[in-house]
C-alpha cells in the first residue's frame, strides 16, 4: 500500500501503513478516543484508569508483528500535515464466533475534532484494500450498541448480525455485531 494524501479543508492528510515509532501517536488517540467516545457508557473510573504506558506498550507489540509477510492484523494511521496521528484503523482474520466472514474490523479511532469529515471512511476503505489483496472479501465489526459509530457502520452499508454481551469496567455492556458479506463495494476508488 502507498500513502493516501486527501484534503480536509485547510488541511492536508495522509494515510499510510503504521510503523512501530507511530505507537505513542496512535496511542494517544487511542486513549483520548475511549474517553471521549465511552464518556457516560463504559464507567468513568474504568476510562480514568486508561495507561498511555500500558496502551503505547500494547501497540508497540502489535506494530512489531505486523511488520512481517503473514502478519496477523493490519494497521494504518491518518497523520495531519505536522505529522501528528489523529486516527488510525485496525483489522486482521475474523475474531468473533460469527461464520461467513473472513476479516474484521478491529478497531477504527478518530480524534473529536476529525470526526464527520470523511476520513473515516477513506481509513475503512484502506483496510478492506489490504483485506481484499489478503483474498478475503467479507468482514465483521463489533461495536457497542451505545456507540454512535453504529450509524457509521450502517451508513456503510454493513447488516446487523447479532447482538452478544460483553463487560468492562464491571459493566455489563451489549454490542452489536455488524457484518458486510462483501466488502468490495468499500474499495477506495
Amino acid at each position: 500500500m502507498t500513502d493516501s494524501r486527501l484534503s480536509d479543508g485547510s488541511r492536508q492528510m495522509t494515510i499510510r501503513p503504521a510503523r512501530v515509532e507511530d505507537a505513542p501517536g496512535l496511542t494517544r488517540v487511542h486513549v483520548d478516543s475511549w474517553r471521549t467516545t465511552y464518556q457516560g457508557v463504559v464507567p468513568d473510573a474504568y476510562l480514568a484508569a486508561l495507561s498511555y504506558e500500558r496502551r503505547e506498550q500494547m501497540w508497540h507489540t502489535i506494530l512489531q508483528m505486523e511488520q512481517g509477510d503473514d502478519a496477523a492484523s493490519f494497521t494504518c494511521i491518518a497523520e495531519d500535515e505536522t505529522g501528528r496521528v489523529v486516527a488510525f484503523v485496525n483489522g486482521g482474520r475474523k475474531r468473533t464466533g460469527i461464520s461467513g466472514y473472513d476479516g474484521e474490523l478491529y478497531a477504527i479511532y478518530l480524534l473529536a475534532e476529525m470526526q464527520g469529515r470523511g476520513l473515516g471512511r477513506r481509513l475503512v476503505g484502506t483496510l478492506v484494500e489490504q483485506f481484499v489483496r489478503q483474498g478475503m472479501t467479507s468482514m465483521a465489526v463489533v461495536v457497542l450498541a451505545d456507540n454512535s459509530a453504529r450509524y457509521f457502520y450502517e451508513a456503510l452499508g454493513a447488516t446487523l448480525l447479532c447482538e452478544q454481551e460483553d463487560e468492562i469496567g464491571g459493566k455489563r455492556l451489549t454490542e452489536l455485531v455488524y457484518g458486510w458479506s462483501d466488502i468490495r463495494p468499500l474499495l477506495l476508488s
